[in-house]
């Protein structure tokens, strides 16, 4: 079964080939196209791009030229259903409207894979619309406190009332976001999932015909590339607001529709340290990931990183 692959690309050229050629390493034989979502601007650190990369994939890849920088700024709901372009911006949507296959796989840019992550995915989805890493656990005060884990989401359940209580329960911003100071009347009426629910966009299979039909714009889900508003303010302009995270929106839209989604064991598959926003904005950590996966590739890859 072939599928196509979803990446979106802010600089990062050396973690992007090391992305994405360990994956066609270890899952090449699945791969259709590599659909290349180029974000129209780069970390200011950056004095490189990917033109030799996509230079040497060649045919495997269909890079798309995003029209508008969305950066980490919240959604703008309506606009997604009158301006295309605005709409084709958000994170990996051009490949998720345009594929031709049943599934896609969505990755980050900085990760490696080390194990056939495409095969071993398409044996456990079974049912589900998507299968990844449920959870980003180690920010939420449920799962700190043991309450919720990635295996047992659907089973906790609690009011809004609860949720605030364990947020606001020994708050430490240096491990929590700022959802203690509230969240918008759809968390308040229903709070599951839980506002870090979702399945992590670093590395997630999704199923396009369960999807699709429901999603923006041929649904009524959020896209999974999305940043909804929170509700919770920090300050007194929409640049203090706190987003939901990537793929929030869309993981709690298609849970209320009725759609399932599998927990899998991506840390046997990839590695992914979870800093990579951090990273575009901290230089010496940012030059560090770059410099390491550049030897990677020249160690590991010495006939291709001498193209890119």
């Amino acid at each position: 079964m072939l599928l196509d692959v979803l990446i979106n690309v802010f600089s990062k050229p050396y973690q992007t080939a090391l992305s994405l050629l360990s994956l066609l390493k270890y899952s090449g034989d699945y791969i259709n196209k590599i659909y290349f979502h180029q974000e129209p601007a780069f970390s200011e650190f950056e004095r490189k791009d990917s033109s030799g990369l996509i230079h040497y994939l060649k045919d495997k890849v269909i890079v798309y030229h995003v029209p508008y920088w969305l950066s980490n700024f919240t959604i703008d709901e309506n606009r997604l259903l009158v301006d295309e372009n605005y709409r084709l911006s958000v994170r990996y949507q051009y490949g998720f409207e345009n594929t031709d296959k049943k599934f896609v796989l969505i990755i980050h840019n900085d990760i490696e894979v080390i194990d056939d992550v495409i095969g071993k995915m398409l044996q456990e989805i079974g049912d589900a619309t998507a299968i990844g890493e449920i959870g980003q656990c180690w920010w939420c005060p449920a799962g700190q406190t043991g309450l919720c884990s990635s295996e047992n989401y659907t089973e906790f359940k609690p009011p809004y009332s609860q949720l605030m209580f364990i947020y606001n329960n020994d708050m430490d911003y240096t491990k929590r976001r700022a959802y203690n100071l509230g969240l918008r009347r759809e968390f308040q009426k229903n709070p599951w999932p839980l506002p870090e629910c979702r399945v992590n966009e670093w590395c997630m299979l999704v199923n396009v015909e369960k999807a699709r039909p429901a999603t923006i714009p041929f649904g009524d889900a959020a896209p999974i590339g999305a940043q909804v508003a929170s509700g919770a303010k920090i300050g007194e302009t929409w640049e203090d607001d706190v987003n939901l995270d990537t793929g929030v929106q869309w993981f709690r839209d298609l849970n209320h529709a009725g759609h399932i989604f599998k927990d899998f064991p991506i840390e046997d598959c990839i590695i992914h340290d979870r800093r990579g926003r951090v990273a575009c904005g901290t230089p010496e950590l940012y030059i560090k990931n770059e410099i390491e996966a550049k030897e990677k590739l020249r160690r590991e890859y010495p006939d291709v990183y001498s193209k890119i």
